[in-house]
């Protein structure tokens, strides 16, 4: 099909290409010469060539096509330099969030990135000798940006990104449960951390949601006040949440002013409440301390008398061998030898009523 020079056509034309300089993009013709977009009308791109490139109506069309070459060969020359230096541009950027995570997670310094970075270039020279592409590695060092600016943005981009991918997750599941520990530092500032607990597909997590600060006193009032904002902000739906675990103190577990049951009434439907076992077995160790005091003050007695005598020694030391080989991993004597040194009572607890009881019958039997 043969097209006059006033065709009226929408279809794109090939022969625009050399004779306007023109290209198909985007439904639209566009110039490589000056990259304006017109529609794909013989008229339109007639009219944008004559207005804005007057310069070139007097070259023959040898020239004009020669010209136009050249534009298109630049154009996609800087198409092709515009992607190497992205995707040059993403690896920088994800190798700058790799060192930032790493500074993070060993709790170091921001501007430990700095160093890092003059580390590589110090070493590069002798680490990469036998490779070929050597200046290239050194370079792309260089370009690396760890300033101590930028490790604080990438922690704070993560953290980010870790609190929505949470909330997300928290708001997808059906129901779950938080845990709330209220902890005094030595400065006496009140810190409040609160816990989620939920199942995603069959798999359950633990994520800290959030350490927050306690402005007033740590009443069950103030507590509950802090956690209902908390979780608020970050747009949780409290009627999702099923349980609560506390440190079972009065504050928290109280039956008019505790802050389970004010955080029940607050998101309108009963909670299941738990004594936290870490918190259950301190209190089980403080009571286990009267419990065995008499029983401490005999396993005293008896390992102060063998150490008043070699003999014993010499004999309790042979029948704990004789002992441990028929019975793998019973405790030997040098393990039991600070019973009878130092403050016994704290000692005490770090050791199992069925340890010490074995050792008082072995000391028993020895002397």
């Amino acid at each position: 099909m043969k097209y006059s020079e006033e065709s009226t056509s929408r279809n794109f034309q090939e022969r625009w290409t050399f004779k306007y300089g023109m290209i198909f993009k985007n439904n639209k013709a566009l110039c490589v010469l000056c990259s304006e977009s017109v529609v794909c009308r013989t008229s339109s791109v007639k009219r944008n060539f004559e207005t804005i490139h007057k310069t070139l109506l007097t070259k023959s069309a040898d020239e004009l096509k020669c010209f136009i070459s050249r534009a298109l060969s630049n154009k996609d020359a800087q198409s092709d330099k515009l992607i190497k230096f992205v995707k040059k541009s993403d690896s920088l950027v994800s190798a700058s969030f790799d060192v930032a995570k790493s500074i993070a997670i060993r709790v170091k310094p921001f501007s430990d990135g700095e160093f890092i970075k003059m580390s590589w270039i110090d070493s590069a020279d002798n680490l990469f000798q036998d490779f070929d592409n050597k200046d290239t590695i050194i370079q792309r060092i260089k370009d690396l940006s760890i300033s101590r600016n930028t490790i604080k943005e990438r922690i704070l981009s993560m953290n980010s990104n870790i609190e929505n991918q949470l909330i997300h997750d928290l708001n997808q599941s059906s129901f779950f449960s938080i845990c709330i520990d209220e902890s005094t530092d030595i400065t006496s500032y009140a810190s409040l951390s609160i816990i989620s607990r939920f199942c995603i597909n069959d798999e359950v997590r633990e994520e800290l949601i959030k350490l927050s600060s306690i402005p007033a006193k740590t009443t069950g009032e103030n507590i509950c006040e802090v956690v209902v904002n908390v979780l608020e902000d970050i747009g949780l739906n409290l009627s999702k949440i099923e349980s609560v675990t506390t440190n079972g103190a009065p504050c928290m577990i109280g039956k008019d002013r505790g802050f389970v049951n004010l955080f029940s009434k607050k998101i309108g439907h009963p909670l299941i409440g738990f004594h936290c076992i870490i918190h259950q077995e301190a209190l089980c160790a403080k009571d286990g301390l009267m419990q065995y005091e008499n029983f401490l003050k005999l396993v005293t007695k008896i390992v102060n008398f063998r150490d008043a005598r070699a003999l014993n020694k010499r004999r309790l030391s042979l029948l704990l061998e004789d002992v441990n080989s028929i019975h793998k991993g019973l405790v030997m004597y040098n393990n039991v030898r600070w019973l009878s040194r130092g403050n016994l009572l704290e000692r005490f607890v770090e050791c199992s009523p069925p340890l010490l009881y074995t050792i008082t019958v072995i000391l028993h039997i020895c002397t």
